[in-house]
Parts: C-alpha cells; structure tokens; sequence
C-alpha cells in the first residue's frame, strides 16, 4: 500500500476512499438491524470507536500524540466538542427518522462547510456553489415536507445538526495544519458516547445484538472514518465528495431492500435534488483547474 501511495498517489486516495466510503455503507442497515434506543447505541459506539482510535495512535504512531499543552487547547476542544455532538446527534437522527432522510440530508456537508468558511474565513462562495447551495436546501425542504405527516421531522432536524456539525469539523481541520487531530477525535467520540448515558434507554441485549454493536463502534465507525481521513491527502475535495456520494445513494437503498424502511416518496424526489445538485457540482468542479474560491 505504501509503495502504491508512492508511485500513484491519486489511484491510493481513490482507493482508501472507496474502501472507506464502502465500510460505512452498511452502517445504518447494522444499526437498524441492532434496534432499540440509538442513544443507548450511540454510548457503545461513542466508546468502542473512540477506544480504537487512542489504541491505533498510540500502538501505530505513539510520536504524534499531542503534547500536554494540546490536549484541551482552543482548536482541540472545538474538535472534541464537535465530535461528541456529531455522535449525538446522528444517533438521534436514526432515531427519529428513516435512514434515507438522515443519510441524504448529511449530503448537503460539504455546502455548509461552504457557508461556514465564508462566514468565518472570508472565503469567496461562487455564483455556481452558491446556486447549488440554494438547490440542496430546496431539496432538504422537499423532503422534510414528507416527514410532517409521519412524525420524522425531529429526527430530519437532527440529521440537519449532524450535517452542521460534520461541516464545521472541516472546516475547523482546515486551520489546524498538519497538526494530529485523531486523538481529539478519539475523546470527542467517547464524550458523546457518554453524554448520551442520562437520555438512553438501555435494555438487554441478544449475542447477536452484542456482535451487531461490536461491529458498528469497533469495526465500522474507526474503520471507515480512518479511511476517508486518509484519502483527502491524496485527493482534490470534490473527487472525495464524488465518492462519498455513493454512501448517500447505497445506505438508503440498503435498508429499504434488506429491512423494507420506504423511505417515501418526497424523500425520494428531494433526495435525487440533493443527489443530483451534489453530483453536477462535483463533475464541475473537477473538470476546471485549481484556482482561488
């Protein structure tokens, strides 16, 4: 792998990627097959992930661990903070809504990032991103129009603060350099998992449940987010946005073809606004030359 990374950078960080994006693909399929509270879910997934994460930086690049005055300063608290919120509320997302709708809306990331670094960085937004922001957002209105008949709007509203959440972490990664963020990733992860303790309702939990849960926080969850904190080192944003994409079109399709969770049909016509909207920016965006925002 490391020789493949040399030789072919960009065909490594297409392939770490799509190995990372394929792991996460049957994540919301596991977590409904495990049922339940998904707050009760999102404390073992929170610690079992976050475990993993401190045990793989420590064991595979104990050097890089952040030293004492880094632990909790400015920029690592805003990571552990957002972390421990994205656990929260994507958990509570699947909770309240179907698994299309949370997966489809955490599609529209990448356009708040957008805001966020206008908003923050004085980053410039195109007439094109900003166009296409307008549409996403029109798609995420479509489909929570579906959800005020079906009760799903709450959880529509949580799956909107995993978007924010995962978008303000990105933008937060762009100012810390090359800087060793996973640790803070590690402790954001077990933070949210606790942080969900007084709202879950823990029950007991079948052999097959135990392993489903394993395998969600230990093995899914480290896996793929370790991946596709990888790729983008060896590939421009909006190829990793492309390949990102096929979570958002495979997830849904997953669980309404395994378990039959009809996402609806407002969720579909919004999703394919979203899907599209993402798609065609993409497409542009890798098909002009490297230049300012």
């Amino acid at each position: 792998m490391t020789s493949l990374a040399q030789r072919n950078p960009q065909a490594f960080g297409i392939l770490v990627t799509l190995a990372g994006v394929m792991i996460f693909v049957p994540d919301a399929l596991v977590m409904r097959l495990i049922g339940g509270d998904m707050l009760a879910l999102a404390f073992w997934r929170g610690v079992l992930a976050g475990s993993i994460f401190l045990l793989g930086n420590l064991l595979l690049s104990p050097q890089s661990m952040p030293a004492r005055g880094q632990w909790f300063d400015r920029k690592g608290l805003l990571i552990i903070g957002l972390n421990a919120g994205g656990v929260l509320s994507w958990c509570s997302a699947m909770q309240y809504t179907s698994a299309a709708n949370a997966l489809l809306v955490l599609a529209i990331a990448p356009f708040l990032a957008a805001i966020l670094s206008w908003f923050l960085l004085r980053e410039r937004i195109d007439r094109a991103t900003a166009i296409a922001i307008a549409l996403v957002f029109a798609g995420v209105l479509i489909l929570a129009s579906g959800s005020l008949g079906h009760g799903r709007l709450l959880g529509d509203g949580f799956a909107l603060m995993n978007a924010l959440t995962i978008a303000a972490y990105y933008v937060t990664l762009r100012t810390t350099g090359t800087r060793n963020m996973l640790p803070h990733l590690a402790l954001g992860s077990i933070l949210g998992g606790l942080l969900a303790v007084p709202f879950a309702d823990f029950e007991p939990v079948s052999t097959t449940q135990a392993l489903l849960i394993f395998l969600s926080g230990a093995v899914i969850l480290p896996g793929a987010a370790g991946l596709l904190m990888l790729g983008p080192r060896y590939l421009p944003a909006p190829e990793v946005s492309m390949i990102t994409l096929l979570e958002v079109i495979l997830g849904p399709l997953l669980v309404w073809a395994v378990i039959g969770e009809n996402p609806g049909q407002m969720t579909l016509i919004g999703g394919a606004l979203i899907v599209v909207t993402v798609a065609l920016h993409t497409l542009r965006r890798l098909t002009q030359p490297e230049g300012p925002a």
